[in-house]
């Protein structure tokens, strides 16, 4: 017997143990996000997927409201209420914001430009129209109760604190999105996991 011949008198178990070798393989799964379009040129196709994501929804709803807004202002109560201007400027400067967006999204056209922050630019936008639309509503508010006639200012503020609230939310996402380190991409699924294993030999 080998063993036996080159160590007398041991046990061939005790040998068998001492010449066995033992490797630890430790496997770690991460998952990172990589955007569909990553490396696309600027080719813009008209993707109305977008329009059933989240994102897209909320912008559909920022324009619709904008523009009613914008309507119950302008058949309201007196044009040289201190309000008005302000309302007008709010709804008109965030409905065609909110538009442009849109079809920038919607053309693939955010995927080509792809150096601009448009997370970071849109989350200050939608944050600043939060605030902008609470400070409208409040007005309106007030205006629908001290001026005569005014009823439609009413209807006004009532959607000026949805656009409040519609923005609110974008911006909250858009939060997330820019913790997350995502880019902003059109279509109805932008990101796709992927998946890396890791096998370190000890």
């Amino acid at each position: 017997n080998r063993f036996n011949n080159s160590v007398p008198g041991t046990p061939r178990r005790s040998l068998d143990i001492m010449y066995e070798e033992t490797r630890t393989y430790t496997t770690s799964t991460r998952a990172e996000y990589v955007p569909a379009f990553e490396g696309s040129t600027f080719n813009p196709n008209l993707d109305l997927d977008y329009l059933r994501t989240l994102p897209g929804m909320l912008k559909c709803l920022a324009i619709a409201i904008d523009f009613l807004c914008f309507l119950c202002v302008l058949v309201g109560g007196h044009a040289y209420y201190t309000g008005i201007g302000w309302a007008t400027f709010v709804s008109v400067f965030g409905f065609v914001v909110s538009l442009s967006l849109l079809i920038l999204y919607l053309f693939h056209i955010v995927d080509s430009l792809g150096d601009i922050p448009w997370i970071v630019s849109e989350m200050i936008f939608c944050f600043a129209w939060t605030i902008f639309f609470f400070i409208a509503g409040s007005v309106l508010a007030v205006g629908s109760v001290t001026a005569y006639g005014s009823f439609a200012w009413a209807v006004a503020a009532f959607f000026a604190f949805c656009g409040m609230c519609v923005y609110g939310l974008d911006c909250y996402l858009k939060f997330l999105a820019w913790k997350n380190k995502e880019k902003a991409r059109g279509g109805g699924s932008p990101y796709s996991p992927r998946t890396t294993d890791r096998v370190d030999h000890l």
